[in-house]
């Protein structure tokens, strides 16, 4: 299993890399199984980064986690949802910033499942 990252800031890549799988951006080729981590742009909305790597790869996706800011209220991990309705893709954390340890513990396990 591998982490795919989308980061702007630099969180999301720091969530990814702090679960101990091999990571890789958004921007390189895959040719396994991963889990997605991706952010918002603007208010909720998908990066064009996230909806191209989606499109070329999304038979790998197995799960996908959205880092967000809680201050902004109801847009707060908005990407997710958009991601579910458009691509039937399902989104198995909410995070802010970089995450916890909850979160990261969250993931671990629900990665142990899929890979099973």
């Amino acid at each position: 299993m591998k982490i795919v990252y989308d980061s702007r800031t630099g969180l999301g890549k720091q969530f990814a890399q702090g679960l101990g799988y091999s990571c890789q951006s958004v921007d390189e080729t895959l040719d396994t199984m991963c889990i997605l981590v991706t952010r918002n742009v603007g208010l909720g909305k998908i990066p064009k980064t996230t909806k191209q790597f989606i499109k070329d790869y999304s038979h790998l996706i197995k799960g996908i986690v959205v880092n967000g800011n809680k201050r902004y209220g109801r847009f707060y991990c908005g990407a997710g949802k958009q991601i579910e309705a458009e691509y039937g893709l399902s989104v198995i954390r909410r995070i802010e910033g970089s995450g916890t340890p909850a979160d990261a513990l969250f993931v671990k396990e629900f990665i142990k499942k899929v890979a099973e």
